[in-house]
């Protein structure tokens, strides 16, 4: 298997009809609206971390699925969840690409042509492959404490948009775990050189970035978190570690 031969699956999820659901609620209606999402989204991420992804909400009413190796029956599955839990139909479809953003605009697009209450699953040719890096912030908690919660998320999100910027250029992804993390999602092809590339704004930022890389998203997120946890142990001069889940897929070394 060559380098170029790995891709990654990402899926998009719509609640249709969202918008004009929360029109009918009254005008006080904001708390229900989020508690609504907050149970849409929990009962969704359970369901597909079980099958082993993992959720990003963004508006809530659009849900992208980080799902490299999930098949169209896991799909399935997951729209089940979704239609006990959504006040509207839901409808998912599934694309594979290069890189995250691709896979993503793919499935988008195949969206608007997915019936409600359906799932759109395209069959990747490549071999599908997930890479992610957890990325902490430097002593967030001392600087809360001395500037206050709201000032120091206001750093976070940050460096969350630089992340943002910087890897919307390699069709990659970021996005706010919430306290001082933030998930990026890479393409398995380069990840190691967009990883090069940021080490110096990485240093001035003062973060530690645990990669893993792995057949499917949560064992890639469990890996990173295991080097992230072994940066902060040991301070180590790297600031960036990489683990591997699976040894026929190409990988970096530490940088």
């Amino acid at each position: 298997m060559g380098i170029d031969d790995q891709s990654v699956r990402i899926s998009v999820l719509e609640l249709i009809g969202y918008r004009e659901w929360t029109e009918t609620l009254g005008p006080d209606r904001e708390w229900l609206i989020q508690k609504t999402q907050a149970d849409v989204y929990r009962a969704i991420q359970l369901k597909v971390s079980e099958l082993g992804g993992f959720v990003i909400p963004i508006r809530y009413d659009y849900m992208i699925l980080l799902a490299s190796n999930l098949n169209e029956k896991d799909h399935r599955k997951i729209l089940k969840v979704v239609k006990k839990y959504s006040p509207v139909e839901p409808r998912i479809a599934s694309s594979c690409s290069e890189t995250p953003l691709a896979a993503e605009e793919v499935a988008s697009n195949l969206l608007q042509e997915t019936e409600a209450g359906e799932v759109h699953y395209e069959d990747c040719k490549n071999k599908e492959v997930s890479v992610v890096a957890h990325v902490d912030a430097d002593d967030i908690t001392g600087l809360t404490k001395t500037i206050g919660a709201y000032k120091a998320y206001i750093k976070v999100l940050n460096v969350l948009s630089y992340l943002r910027s910087r890897l919307i250029e390699w069709g990659g992804m970021a996005e706010y775990l919430g306290g001082d993390n933030v998930l990026m999602i890479l393409p398995p092809n380069n990840y190691h050189q967009i990883l090069e590339e940021s080490i110096k704004k990485v240093r001035e930022l003062k973060l530690k970035i645990g990669v893993g890389v792995a057949p499917t998203f949560r064992k890639a997120l469990l890996l990173a978190a295991d080097a992230l946890s072994d940066l902060r142990e040991h301070d180590h001069r790297f600031k960036i570690a990489v683990r591997i889940g699976n040894p026929e897929l190409k990988v970096a070394k530490s940088v």
